[in-house]
This record gives C-alpha cells, structure tokens and sequence, in this order.
C-alpha cells in the first residue's frame, strides 16, 4: 500500500507504519523461499522505516537534545529519511527520551551488512543460516512490539496475522 505524501506529518508516519509491517512480512516470506539476504534486507528496511516514523512523531524531543544548530537543521530536514549512517545516532536520540530502541537498530544494521556481504570473513557478523534467522525473528519481534506501543491504530491486522503464521512455521 502507498501514498502519495507532500508532506512530512500525520500521512508519512501511517505510511512509513504500514511500510515497516509489509517489509516484516516480506523478510519472513523472502527467508520462507530461500533468498536469505533479501529476507535480511526487508527486516533492516522494517527497522528504518519505523524509525522514521518515531523520529517524526518525537522531532521536538529530538530537536531539544542537538547540540548544535547544524544538528537541529539536520534533525529538522533529514532525519525523517533516516539515512543509514544515521541510523545508531538516531536511536541513541530515541533512548534519551525514553524510546529503546539501541538493540534493534545494531541487530537490523547486522543484518544490513549480511544483505551486501554474505557469510563473507570480516564484512558479516554472521557464520550460519541459523544464526541470521535468529536475528531476522527478533528483529521482526522488536518491530512489532515497537509498532503495537506506538503506532497501534496504524497497525494492519492482516499483515500482523500472516507475520505470526510465518514466524511460527520458520521456528517450529
């Protein structure tokens, strides 16, 4: 599902929700058919999009903690995009207004590296199948979890149900 948005506000968050849930289904569905890395690069572009929408929603928090003037304009034009070297940063924002969300971001940034590198000695953090899946499940947990709290009236049912189905099957 998208939209058309002009604007970054009510429309971008509901969106960048909704993204968030289909890139979890998608990673669960990706694993199911074998394509490994892309099922690790949907869980990491679930953890961006929700971080994009908690960024939008806590700007004024987030704007009250740059040290700077060039972070607030940063903070102000670019952090909704939630740009990949931005993304710890970010997170270490969110965890001092309350919002953990360090583990999920290292873990989702893991399986980012995993995506482009593979099993690949000294680029992925990863040795086994077993171990990426590991991360993907609780990515996809986290994520859930961090959409229940926050954006629960943006959350598709549908899709809710169909990411449990997988994760039972992926881990019975």
């Amino acid at each position: 599902m998208e939209k058309d948005l002009y604007s970054v506000g009510e429309d971008y968050v509901e969106a960048r929700v909704i993204e968030s849930q289909s890139n979890l289904l998608l990673s669960l569905t990706l694993w199911k058919q074998g394509y490994t890395r892309n099922s690790a690069g949907k869980a990491f572009n679930a953890v961006k999009a929700l971080l994009s929408a908690l960024v939008v929603v806590n700007e004024e928090k987030l704007l009250s903690l740059a040290k700077d003037d060039k972070e607030r304009e940063w903070i102000k034009k670019k952090s909704h995009v939630v740009p990949t070297h931005g993304m710890l940063g970010l997170a270490q924002m969110l965890k001092r207004i309350g919002i953990d969300v360090l583990d999920l971001v290292r873990a989702s940034l893991d399986l980012h590296d995993y995506q482009y590198n593979g099993f690949e000695p000294d680029f992925s953090k990863y040795r086994k199948k077993v171990e990426v899946l590991t991360d993907i499940i609780t990515v996809v947990n986290e994520t859930k979890k961090l959409i229940r709290t926050y954006f629960s009236k943006y959350e598709i049912e549908e899709i809710s149900k169909k990411v449990e189905e997988l994760i039972k099957e992926l881990t019975a």
